[in-house]
């Protein structure tokens, strides 16, 4: 069995998450043969990175996220920090040969990202995206079928995210509406939707896009507060400096025509990352929200019009790795699992299978810089 080292920067949900789901990889997927060891985490709140350690069984904490890098023991970096961060930590992990498991969207600019990817073109390590939207069992299998010809020619794709927890004017002001720390939905969720319209559609040859931001200003938060947490009308406020809504309407490289849109400033939807894909011989339709079921319909001469609802299931990738039931649900984090022993079974035992790398977070950059040049110009953009 392959033992990896694993160093976690940032400590926050997203390091949690990704912390527990190395921790079940012995459990859930040991048909890859790998124990990942959890190392080392920092977090810039002592108390926190202390509380990390004691939770996921981490050997150490620090508050230096330079000292998770350079540890000997560490194998794997796991960047899960502020987007703004995310630059200058992966230049330090190619300094030090470690293998890089990065937060999308891999830099706070869609330009950060492609330097990034620049970066690690020709390295000897590993790198991995959390891209953690592909690894639904049904996503998994809503791709196969139309590999598989099921939809008849592609012709038209809507996506959507809107991950609305900046809907309430009063949610604290944090990084995520700072300019200077990369945009807003465009980066944050719009990366997300856009993943998901080129793993399923292929590559982006045109688009047209527009950015706008709806709350003009948030309630200062207190050091450490979550960007779920809520103020006062009474707090002192600061502008916010991104957007909170953006959206693309595209031409497919396969000349499907496409619409995709992302905002977190909505009431209503809460995590709705959403598609749906027409064929000429079918469509389907999936939604985060309700991630265990999809929609299937193929058109049959003699039968009657309507979408056949399924169930997710051990049939499907991944799946029975959590349970043997036809309908039991998974869940967000077991995505993350799915995600990281993805990663894991690149580096140990070369499978590329399932491989989503910073070439990928690329080719999202390129869509995403074509949606800011197209807003600022009121053009189509080609690719």
């Amino acid at each position: 069995m392959k033992e990896l080292g694993i160093g976690v920067i940032g400590m926050g949900w997203m390091g949690e998450a990704h912390s527990n789901a190395y921790n079940s990889i012995q459990a859930k997927f040991s048909q890859i043969n790998v124990k990942p060891n959890l190392i080392i985490c920092s977090e810039i709140i002592e108390e926190r990175a202390k509380a990390a350690k004691e939770r996921f069984g981490f050997e150490k904490y620090t508050t230096d996220w330079k000292k998770v890098v350079e540890d000997p023991a560490v194998d794997i970096v796991d960047i899960t920090a502020p987007n703004s961060l995310h630059l200058e930590m992966i230049k330090y992990c190619i300094k030090h040969k470690k293998h890089i498991n990065c937060e999308k969207p891999v830099g706070a600019f869609p330009d950060d990202t492609i330097k990034a990817y620049e970066l690690v073109k020709d390295y000897e390590k590993e790198t991995f995206v959390g891209y953690n939207y592909r690894w639904s069992p049904l996503v998994q299998e809503a791709k196969k079928l139309i590999e598989e010809g099921t939809l008849g020619e592609l012709r038209h794709f809507r996506g959507r995210f809107f991950s609305c927890y900046a809907a309430d004017e009063l949610g604290f002001y944090s990084w995520r509406f700072e300019k200077e720390n990369g945009h807003g939905a465009l980066t944050d969720i719009m990366s997300h939707a856009v993943d998901m319209a080129i793993n399923l559609m292929g590559e982006v040859k045109e688009v047209q896009g527009v950015m706008d931001t709806f709350i003009k200003e948030r309630p200062i938060a207190p050091a450490g507060a979550s960007h779920y947490a809520k103020g006062s009308k009474d707090d002192e406020m600061k502008a916010v400096t991104n957007d909170d809504y953006v959206n693309a309407i595209v031409k497919f490289k396969n000349g499907a025509r496409g619409y995709i849109d992302s905002s977190r400033a909505f009431y209503g939807p809460t995590s709705e990352m959403t598609f749906e894909v027409h064929g000429s011989k079918g469509s389907i339709k999936w939604n985060f929200e309700e991630m265990n079921t999809m929609h299937l319909y193929t058109h049959d001469e003699n039968g009657k019009n309507g979408y056949k609802k399924i169930y997710s299931s051990p049939e499907y990738s991944n799946h029975g790795n959590f349970n043997p039931s036809d309908g039991s649900g998974l869940g967000y984090e077991d995505l993350k699992a799915i995600e990281v022993s993805n990663f894991l079974n690149v580096i140990a035992n070369k499978d590329n299978s399932k491989k989503v790398n910073f070439e990928d977070a690329k080719n999202v950059a390129l869509v995403l810089n074509a949606i800011i040049e197209s807003n600022e110009n009121k053009t189509v953009v080609n690719l």
